[in-house]
């Protein structure tokens, strides 16, 4: 071990003598302490230890889609374009509608069951009453004024009309018009009244589209719309109102 020379130990006395003042003696130390003390150095505080990294927690994993959700996304999306044409789409069905013809009207009428019975009159009187091998009705109600004569005419036909001439302006019978005995009360009524509307411009409000409108519904018989004038003078036979 080193020695510490004599001058410095008797200064460092003084010094620590002048620090603890004259009623502290400074404590006699040996040469071989004072090395020691002066050779022992004072404990180094302990390093701190360097801090751990730190762990970033794991990012939490996406909620799963759901189907409906994911559908929509990968939907295709409507294009710029389709909402002017979307806008513009009742004006079109306006203008479409107004092309088109009008609905058929009730097929269960008078007037529509006429017309039906009256396709069996078509091919001598033509499909719109303008005539053909028989005549036109665009007089029919100068011929026939009363409809009832008009239905006897229809039901007898040329060869049961007793007389040689018909109707209101006496035309002369030429034994092409054919009877139709078979057709019922509302049969008849119905084809009169459709070609009297139809063709011969009466009008359908008028008292005796209604009456014939009561018989074509079956709500009242031929025979008690009694015999029109021109077949009573031509002498027809009342028990003909029980035909069909």
């Amino acid at each position: 071990m080193t020695e510490i020379p004599e001058h410095l130990l008797k200064r460092s006395k003084e010094r620590r003598a002048a620090i603890g003042g004259d009623d502290a003696p400074a404590a006699e130390a040996t040469p071989g302490e004072a090395v020691e003390a002066t050779a022992t150095p004072a404990a180094a505080p302990a390093a701190a230890a360097p801090a751990a990294p730190a762990v970033p927690e794991p990012a939490p994993a996406p909620e799963p889609v759901r189907p409906e959700v994911a559908a929509a996304l990968s939907r295709r999306k409507i294009p710029y374009w389709a909402m002017p044409v979307l806008a513009g789409l009742p004006l079109w069905a306006y203008v479409f509608w107004t092309t088109l013809e009008p609905p058929p009207g009730p097929t269960d009428t008078p007037l529509a069951l006429g017309q039906q019975v009256y396709s069996g009159c078509s091919s001598c009187h033509g499909p719109t009453g303008d005539g053909g091998v028989g005549p036109a009705f665009d007089g029919v109600e100068e011929t026939w004024p009363d409809y009832r004569d008009h239905m006897m005419w229809v039901r007898l036909g040329s060869t049961g009309w007793p007389e040689d001439t018909y109707g209101a302006n006496d035309k002369p019978k030429n034994g092409g018009m054919p009877a139709f005995p078979s057709l019922s009360d509302e049969e008849l009524a119905q084809v009169v009244l459709y070609e009297r509307v139809a063709f011969g411009g009466m009008d359908p409000a008028s008292p005796e589209a209604i009456e014939l409108e009561e018989v074509a519904h079956g709500e009242k018989t031929f025979a008690e719309m009694e015999l029109g004038p021109e077949s009573a003078e031509a002498g027809v036979d009342p028990a003909e109102l029980n035909g069909g």
